[in-house]
């Protein structure tokens, strides 16, 4: 064969190859176009829609209708966050079958826009930005406007999209799925929503119906689905006792959090404010040792473990000192529970120790019961009991109970009743005697502490990230006790750095030099052997 017929050979290959390949571009584009999908390597797959934020468009009753109010004009630092708001709304709609719709309108372009974005509540965002050496202040549209029946909920503005399918799939809910309902108990000295756990009152509030009652005065309701008993500091009598344990015996959840030792001031010493530690006696021990929980009037002091916390200073300051007594404690891996959802370390300040005893001692369960721990102290914790002042620079002496200490416990299981001993087959379905044994299974989340939730504490999460695991914690928890945990994965849906695991001062600098000298040499190496491949592949040609 002649030089000139192999050219026009290698030509007419050439041609074919470029032709096949324009058609295979166009036909997958085609393909695209009809069919949408991604392909997400993230971790925590961030960039696509998670399967109960696709259940819950699946399962929608009626249809429901989403404006996104996007500007034409946007600048290019959120252009990109509107591109992946329509991403995720493609989302919702391939998994909905058809009954999640939405459009995109720019208000700017019509009047009647804007007047719509004006009564979904969607307002405009101020972006500062410097073009050809000016100053410029900018206002746009990005936000959505969600409408189901006559129900209207909106986003007014998006500007990150961390935390954005949380947003979207709770405001779904609220409008398509009936709220449970969560009882704060109060009367004694407990934290509720408008005292003490203002951190997450948004959240439940949006999530939740939220009521609160006092069971030595009145009857928990028969519509409420769990209770939140979060650090009293006066006893609950005997009544309330009572109340509450009927309250479990009907199957329904609760948390739990019951400190041992109560935290106040003692008056200041120099430039010092001091804190006075002492027993606190919230008159659950009865109830919680009936289903296998005991906490001491004690604390979990952890040298080992300290961590920074707040405490006062002479002339109304505060400084973040370190001290023992603030445990911070990584959570213990428990599969398939939702409590620890997106937790992966907590501060535990003045926490008390929670004990198994009764049916519970030594980790036993109950047939088809489960138990989790929740987190603990480090092996060189102890415990402290009664009476202390704390102070900055107040050192605790070690007693003689070491060890490592759990700070809580999840556990899912029929209870016996601390007050009822009749067994629950005697009673009649028509008596209306308390019964001796939950109906059905309950879930029940008990914690030696509640400062760890408290405003006084996560407002530190400004300071030390960690202390925002507190609020994680209890939201978690009342959505785990009442059966409704599909959206707790979406809190903790961000990007996350991938973090090299501690490792020697040699491994460190092996890895840092392998990224800074060989990866680079890997690649020249390559491209070495293929220019030498090539070459010698040309000499061997004949023609």
């Amino acid at each position: 064969m002649s030089i000139s017929s192999k050219k026009k050979s290698y030509a007419s290959n050439a041609i074919l190859y470029a032709v096949f390949l324009a058609g295979a571009v166009v036909l997958v584009n085609l393909i695209g176009t009809r069919v949408f999908g991604r392909v997400d390597l993230t971790e925590k797959h961030i960039y696509t829609l998670s399967q109960p934020s696709k259940d819950l468009v699946r399962n929608l009753p009626d249809y429901l209708n989403v404006t996104a109010f996007i500007s034409k004009d946007l600048p290019p630092e959120i252009k990109r966050l509107s591109r992946d708001l329509r991403d995720k709304l493609d989302d919702y709609k391939s998994a909905s079958k058809g009954r999640f719709r939405w459009e995109a309108q720019d208000p700017a372009a019509d009047k009647k826009f804007e007047e719509e974005a004006n009564r979904c509540k969607v307002q405009k965002v101020q972006i500062q930005k410097v073009t050809n050496s000016k100053f410029e202040l900018g206002a746009y549209y990005l936000g959505l406007c969600l409408q189901y029946g006559d129900k209207s909920e909106s986003i007014p503005q998006i500007v990150s999209d961390a935390g954005l399918e949380y947003q979207m799939s709770s405001l779904i809910k609220k409008m398509t799925v009936k709220k449970k309902k969560i009882a704060f108990i109060t009367g004694h000295g407990e934290s509720d929503l408008n005292q003490g756990l203002q951190a997450i009152k948004q959240d439940v509030e949006q999530e939740y119906d939220v009521t609160t009652v006092n069971p030595s005065s009145a009857e928990i309701g028969a519509d409420v689905d769990s209770i939140v008993i979060a650090g009293p500091h006066q006893a609950i009598d005997d009544k309330g006792q009572r109340e509450i344990d009927r309250f479990l015996m009907t199957g329904h959840g609760a948390v739990i959090l019951d400190p041992g030792m109560a935290a106040g001031s003692a008056g200041a010493r120099g430039m010092e404010s001091l804190k006075m530690l002492q027993g606190n006696d919230t008159g659950l021990g009865k109830l919680l040792e009936a289903y296998g929980f005991k906490i001491g009037q004690d604390i979990v002091v952890d040298p080992q473990a300290a961590a920074p916390g707040v405490m006062d200073l002479a002339g109304g300051r505060r400084a973040l000192v370190t001290v023992p007594a603030f445990v911070a404690a990584a959570t213990d891996k428990a599969p398939g529970l939702s409590v620890l959802e997106g937790v992966r370390g907590i501060i535990f300040p003045y926490a008390s120790a929670v004990d198994l005893v009764g049916p519970l001692a030594g980790g036993n369960t109950p047939a088809s019961a489960k138990l989790w721990r929740l987190a603990s102290s480090s092996s060189a914790s102890f415990r402290h009991t009664g009476f202390a002042i704390v102070s900055p620079e107040m050192k605790f002496e070690p007693s003689k109970e070491t060890g490592s200490f759990a700070f809580g416990y999840a556990y899912q299981g029929t209870l016996k009743s601390a007050f009822v001993s009749v067994p629950a087959a005697a009673v009649s379905a028509a008596d209306k005697a308390p019964l001796a044994e939950s109906q059905k299974p309950v879930r029940l989340v008990v914690v030696g502490d509640a400062a760890f939730a408290n405003d006084e504490w996560t407002q530190l999460a400004r300071f030390l990230p960690v202390y925002a695991a507190g609020a994680q914690l209890l939201y978690n928890a009342i959505g785990w006790t009442v059966e409704d945990e599909a959206l707790i994965p979406l809190r903790s849906k961000t990007m996350d750095s991938r973090q090299i695991p501690a490792v020697s001062d040699a491994k460190a600098s092996a890895i840092q030099w392998t990224n800074i000298l060989g990866l680079p040499m890997a690649f020249c190496l390559y491209g070495v052997a293929r220019w030498r491949l090539r070459k010698s592949n040309r000499t061997n040609q004949r023609l």
